[in-house]
């Protein structure tokens, strides 16, 4: 498939912080400053080609340099690993203010709603390394220890479109996705109802399988836009993840939470609990 590498030009734009030249003013001596865009660099040196990237929006001009942020690579097409209707992808994070260090994760781009995901590859989740002299190398070998745990992601992908799910249980889904989201106090949090989740945006969405459950529910919540009413009552719209960390880390909570379900629904234990205490105890999982 066609892909639009983004040029420094739009990189900058997006996120000013992959050309950071010095990290926050309060960082250590210890603390080894290697710009983004130098594992940018070298990532697409090995083939990997950034084509989106966020920031996190912050509220002091002056740390718009230094704030987290998230650069997706692809490979270019004739070497891009395809996952169902979805290709393989590398999810950079990084920030120059000792809020995170740099991660690598695998992710999945969802081709018939251009939509990005993380995926866990392990308990630990991606490839964390501190800002040192050996960031690069690091990345770099991280890049091919991911990759090389695609066709496990391919499984899982495999085996949540081949299982259906019933109504009730997509319900079930969709009140521990919303405790993901909005925590234990989803009911009097989120300003909207467990419904709203389960809408398919496209027709092909709206089949019975598990796979295409966790893409309704992670779109609609990653994308926001849905209907409903605020805490005071007031008609509102959901909004879009904005925060890089919080992409990231719903992401892979709802990840997380699909392999989960499969692994209940195998067990039978879904249709012997109630929903409502069956969606915390599910959420308490991630």
């Amino acid at each position: 498939m066609a892909m639009n590498i983004l040029t420094p030009q739009q990189l900058n734009q997006k996120a000013p912080a992959v050309f950071a030249t010095e990290p926050d003013t309060q960082v250590s001596e210890r603390y080894g400053f290697v710009p983004t865009i130098e594992v940018v660099d070298a990532l697409q040196n090995e083939g990997w080609y950034p084509v989106r990237a966020l920031q996190t929006n912050v509220r002091d001009p002056e740390r718009q340099s230094i704030a987290r942020h998230m650069i997706r690579f692809r490979q270019d097409p004739d070497r891009q690993i395809s996952v169902g209707d979805a290709v393989a992808e590398l999810v950079l994070t990084n920030s120059h203010d000792r809020t995170s260090a740099y991660q690598l994760d695998l992710g999945l781009f969802r081709l018939v709603c251009s939509n990005g995901m993380v995926t866990p590859t392990s308990d630990l989740g991606g490839i964390r390394v501190r800002h040192g002299k050996h960031v690069v190398e690091s990345i770099l070998e991280g890049s091919l220890n991911l990759q090389a745990q695609t066709p496990r992601i391919a499984e899982s992908v495999e085996a949540f479109r081949s299982t259906l799910v019933s109504n009730q249980e997509s319900q079930l889904f969709a009140r521990a996705a919303l405790a993901l989201r909005y925590g234990e106090d989803w009911q009097t949090q989120s300003p909207v109802e467990p419904e709203a989740l389960l809408q398919a945006r496209r027709r092909e969405d709206a089949e019975p399988s598990l796979w295409k459950l966790f893409n309704r529910v992670q779109e609609n919540l990653i994308k926001g836009g849905l209907s409903g009413r605020s805490v005071s009552g007031r008609a509102t719209k959901t909004r879009a993840i904005a925060s890089v960390s919080e992409d990231v880390r719903l992401n892979r909570a709802l990840w997380q939470l699909t392999g989960e379900f499969l692994e209940l629904k195998d067990q039978s234990t879904l249709k012997t609990t109630p929903l409502v205490q069956d969606a915390r105890q599910m959420a308490s999982l991630i």
